[in-house]
């Protein structure tokens, strides 16, 4: 497998989720190996759980003195798209939220291309299993041959009440299944985030609000499980901070990003628990084949506007 990256720079406006206040992204191609970096003011943060800070509801990334709010969606896009290196430049401190989804990035980056480089892609795999349990919610991961991830969610609002589902996760299933799934909240909790100094910029174009069985949404889901489904975005976001592709099965039961990035310390801790592998190299016939399905990827993107 070769390493990929942009075809040409993306630039992307929006506000932020949680400060309200208006960002603007520049996405760009990079060079082999260099990973996924954002660059705020004169300070660069790769996207690695190391450079990640206590959070609930979002992943932040911080260095020195610069911090990054809410990178999980646009690295679920990356990770989803298997871009292994980008340079983003960001004016402001928290990624756009945009529709609450992964979807906009991933339309901006299909029509950028998505360009392959003359590197090999290398590969964590998983090799023994791994758990995190909080007080009965937990996370783990098995060896597997492929990308997979079970989530369970169990809310109090009937409209969305417990939901389990179980994928594999390729770029054709991240597109169709997971990248149109939008954040969401429960209306009882809105008072409190705010109170806290939290989603100011939230509303009903940018996150599902349930009450209940009332959707305060005038537009439909999406899917009929779409909350767990943003869960599993928002859990490939934050395993994407592991650095490299992984080949594990995961399981979250009710996790939030703090016990997706426990599993994650828990994961790389311990150097018998995954392997570094350079993946095998491609032929010219495998290459060509690459290129064509990367080609076709823009033809399966739903339309939700």
């Amino acid at each position: 497998m070769l390493q990929k990256t942009l075809g040409k720079t993306i630039e992307i406006y929006g506000i932020g989720l949680h400060t309200g206040k208006e960002t603007q992204l520049r996405i760009m191609p990079a060079s082999p190996d260099s990973g996924i970096v954002f660059k705020i003011g004169n300070n660069y943060i790769k996207a690695l759980y190391q450079n990640t800070c206590t959070s609930a509801l979002c992943s932040t990334l911080i260095y020195k003195n610069s911090k990054i709010a809410t990178v999980e969606h646009l690295l679920a896009a990356l990770y989803g798209l298997s871009i292994n290196n980008a340079f983003i430049e960001v004016e402001g401190d928290e990624i756009p939220i945009l529709d609450g989804s992964a979807l906009i990035f991933v339309e901006n980056i299909l029509r950028a291309n998505i360009r392959l480089q003359d590197a090999v892609e290398k590969r964590i795999i998983i090799r023994q299993e791994v758990k995190y349990n909080n007080n009965g919610i937990y996370a783990s991961v098995r060896p597997s041959s492929d990308f997979r991830i079970k989530f369970t969610i169990d809310f109090k609002s009937r409209l969305i009440g417990r939901q389990t589902l179980s994928i594999k996760i390729t770029p054709y299933t991240f597109i169709k299944e997971i990248a149109p799934a939008r954040t969401f909240c429960e209306y009882k909790d809105i008072e409190y985030m705010r109170s806290i100094g939290l989603i100011k910029g939230g509303s009903l174009e940018n996150a599902i609000v349930v009450d209940d069985m009332r959707l305060l949404n005038s537009s439909p889901l999406r899917f009929i499980d779409e909350f767990v489904r943003h869960k599993i975005l928002d859990a490939i976001g934050d395993i994407s901070l592991m650095g490299y592709p992984v080949s594990g099965e995961f399981e979250f039961f009710k996790t939030g990003h703090n016990v997706n990035h426990q599993l994650i310390n828990e994961i790389l801790s311990n150097p018998l628990n995954f392997e570094i592998i350079d993946t095998p190299e491609m032929s010219s016939d495998e290459k060509k084949n690459a290129i064509e399905e990367l080609s076709h990827l823009p033809e399966i993107v739903p339309e939700y506007y």
